[in-house]
């Protein structure tokens, strides 16, 4: 009985251990299962990224792609709006060039009407020179002595210089009559159009012209502008008529008649056989007055050119009222 009291911390110890081997196997175990929990799961989460990652390059090219696609079309409608506008400016250019040709030949006109007085002067002054000398020398045949005018002598009484008849002077041209004075814009302008309307272009530009000058800033102005365009116009002098079209363009840009004016600029230009600029300006009118009665002719007229315009969606017509 002792010898069992004696080894029985033996036993307990020797149990302990037991238990404490068991207890290390099995944490053992379970560090092992984590172990190969934790490796799945990193496997798992790489298999995610790559996934990812390739979904992501997908989307990325589908954006690239986009971008492009976005950037092409932006780039087309630039390429177009520049189009445009070189073809618009290049109209500006042609219609400056017709500008500055007719100045030069206005010149050249000009410079030629004065070379040639300056030739009939010289020929006047040569012949007065031929008669001045013939005049001398019969005086020289008659024994008179003859200076030069700067060292002229004082005349004597024993031989008095006879002197030729003084020609009558003419008398002065009676004065015009003096225009009718108006009271009001629209008394002139009316009196103007009645010229017009009569045939007598010249007599309603010049009281167009003095309306202009008298009520500058009058809303009739632009039309007796155009209407200065439009007695050139029936004339047939469509250069003249170009310039006065232009007139009501630039300086009276809000005026309804601006339509018109560019309308009948055009045709005034297909007159003169220059469709270049005549197009530009028909394409303008379209563009800028699309529900117009002119937008309508401009597209017929281009037509007749060989350019027809292109089909737009537009309200009901707007008729431009002519004053």
């Amino acid at each position: 009985m002792l010898q069992i009291i004696k080894l029985l911390p033996v036993l307990l110890i020797l149990l302990m251990a037991s238990c404490a081997t068991d207890d290390f196997a099995r944490l053992r175990g379970e560090v092992n299962e984590l172990k190969r929990v934790q490796s799945q799961q990193k496997d798992d989460v790489l298999d995610i990224q790559r996934r990812l990652s390739i979904s992501d390059t997908q989307k990325g090219k589908a954006d690239m792609l986009n971008a492009i696609r976005e950037s092409q079309e932006n780039l087309n409608s630039k390429v177009t709006n520049m189009s445009r506008e070189l073809q618009q400016l290049y109209g500006r250019v042609e219609e400056r060039k017709f500008y500055v040709d007719r100045s030069l030949a206005d010149s050249k006109s000009e410079r030629d009407l004065l070379k040639s007085q300056l030739d009939m002067m010289t020929g006047e002054i040569t012949d007065l020179r031929g008669r001045v000398e013939r005049v001398e020398v019969a005086l020289q045949k008659k024994g008179i002595a003859v200076t030069p005018p700067d060292s002229l002598p004082t005349p004597k009484t024993s031989a008095p210089v006879t002197k030729e008849p003084v020609q009558p002077t003419p008398p002065p041209p009676p004065p015009a009559e003096p225009p009718v004075q108006h009271s009001s814009p629209k008394a002139m302008y009316d009196d103007a159009m009645k010229d017009y309307n009569s045939g007598k272009h010249k007599e309603s530009r010049e009281k167009f012209s003095r309306l202009i000058k008298e009520f500058p800033t009058s809303s009739l102005a632009a039309s007796g502008n155009f209407w200065i365009g439009e007695s050139y116009y029936k004339e047939g002098s469509y250069e003249d008529a170009i310039l006065s079209y232009d007139v009501v363009v630039k300086k009276y840009p809000n005026s309804d008649k601006v339509p018109g004016a560019k309308l009948k600029q055009a045709l005034a230009f297909i007159e003169i056989k220059d469709p270049k600029p005549a197009r530009t300006i028909l394409q303008q009118i379209i563009d800028d007055y699309p529900n117009s009665v002119e937008a309508e002719q401009a597209k017929k007229h281009l037509k007749l050119l060989g350019n027809p315009a292109p089909v737009k969606k537009s309200e009901p017509t707007k008729k431009t009222r002519i004053q």
